[in-house]
C-alpha cells in the first residue's frame, strides 16, 4: 500500500525511521520505508546502516551521488507499493497520526502537501538564527493560506502521491545543483491537470544550517530559478505568473532596470550579509538580498 522514501544525504535517520515504522506498524497496513544514501560522508553510513537490519526498510547506498531531484526519481521508480510519501531526511514527525493524516486524504490525481513546521524555541547556536527566523516566518504556513496562494508550488520535504501518478510526472533529473526542482515537478504537475492539495500535517524540520549555509544554497536556488525558467521554459508565462518571487521580480524591474538593482546589490551585499549573519536578521533585506543577487545573474 505505502512507500515511504527518505533520501539521505549526511545526515542520521535512525529515529526517523524508527517513528515512521512504528506508526505504520500500528495503521496495520502493508508498507515499506525505503532510505537511499546519496553519496554521505562514512560516518552518516556508518550510522544509518543499523535501519537495514528492521523489517520492511529497504535500504541501499549510492556509488555516487546522484542529486536531489534523481535520487527521488529513482526511489519511486523502484517503490513497491502503490501509494509514495516523501520526506527530508533532516525532520522530524510531530504527530501521532501523522501517516495516518494522508491516507485518510489520498486520491488518484491529487498530490497533498503536509507542511512544515518549526521548533517554537529559538535555536541555541546564533549561526542558525536566521534560517530558523525565515523558516518560522516564511514556510510555517496553515494549509488554508498555502492553498490560497501557492498555486502549483509544492515542497518535496513531505509530499504524498500515486506511484502511477510519479511515473507520468517526476523530478526533471538535469537539475543537479540545490534549489527549486520542487517548483518545477509543480509547474509540471499542474501542466498535467493535477491538483496540488495543501493540509496541515507538518513534519518539523531540524536541519538548521548557519546564515552562511544558507545564504549560498539560497543563491544557487536562484541560479536554478533562472535557468528553468529561461532555458527549460523558454519564458513560459503561467510559470513567471505563479512563482511569487519572479512575479515580484518582473514587477520591480518594470520601474527599475535590472542593472541598477545588480550595481546596488553590489555595493550593499556585505552589510545585508552582516545583518543576516547578526542576532536580529532582517527579511526585508533577505527579500532585497535575493532580488538583487538573481538582477545580478540576470546581467551576465
Amino acid at each position: 500500500m505505502l512507500s515511504v522514501n527518505i533520501p539521505v544525504y549526511n545526515i542520521e535517520v535512525v529515529d526517523l525511521v524508527n517513528n515512521l515504522q512504528q506508526q505504520a506498524t500500528s495503521l496495520d497496513i502493508d508498507f515499506e520505508i525505503r532510505v537511499y544514501d546519496d553519496g554521505s560522508d562514512e560516518i552518516f553510513k556508518s550510522l544509518n546502516r543499523i535501519v537495514k537490519s528492521k523489517p520492511n526498510v529497504v535500504y541501499q547506498e549510492m556509488d555516487k551521488n546522484l542529486g536531489r531531484a534523481a535520487i527521488r526519481n529513482k526511489m519511486g521508480a523502484e517503490a513497491e507499493f502503490k501509494w509514495l510519501l516523501f520526506i527530508d531526511a533532516d525532520s522530524k514527525v510531530i504527530s501521532p497520526n501523522y501517516l495516518r493524516n494522508y491516507l485518510e486524504n489520498l486520491s488518484e490525481n491529487r498530490v497533498l502537501c503536509g507542511g512544515t513546521a518549526y521548533s517554537k524555541q529559538k535555536p541555541a547556536d546564533p549561526e542558525k538564527l536566521f534560517r530558523w527566523t525565515y523558516g518560522t516566518k516564511r514556510e510555517a504556513v496553515n494549509a488554508t493560506a498555502r492553498n490560497h496562494s501557492k498555486g502549483f508550488i509544492i515542497t518535496s520535504n513531505n509530499f504524498f502521491i500515486a506511484k502511477e501518478l510519479f511515473k507520468q510526472v517526476h523530478f526533471r533529473g538535469e537539475l543537479r545543483k540545490y534549489g527549486h526542482e520542487d517548483t518545477l515537478l509543480g509547474y509540471d504537475l499542474f501542466c498535467a491537470g493535477v491538483e496540488i492539495f495543501h493540509i496541515n500535517n507538518p513534519l518539523e524540520h531540524t536541519g538548521l544550517e548557519s546564515a552562511q549555509a544558507f545564504l549560498k544554497k539560497s543563491c544557487l536556488a536562484l541560479e536554478n530559478l533562472k535557468k528553468i525558467g529561461e532555458e527549460m521554459l523558454d519564458g513560459e508565462r503561467t510559470f513567471y505568473r505563479q512563482v511569487n518571487f519572479l512575479r515580484k521580480y518582473k514587477r520591480i524591474t518594470f520601474f527599475i532596470p535590472p542593472v541598477i538593482i545588480g550595481r546596488i546589490f553590489r555595493k550593499y551585499r556585505s552589510k545585508m550579509e552582516a545583518n543576516l549573519k547578526g542576532n536580529r536578521p532582517s527579511l526585508l533585506f533577505f527579500d532585497l538580498y535575493k532580488l538583487g543577487y538573481f538582477a545580478s545573474i540576470k546581467n551576465r
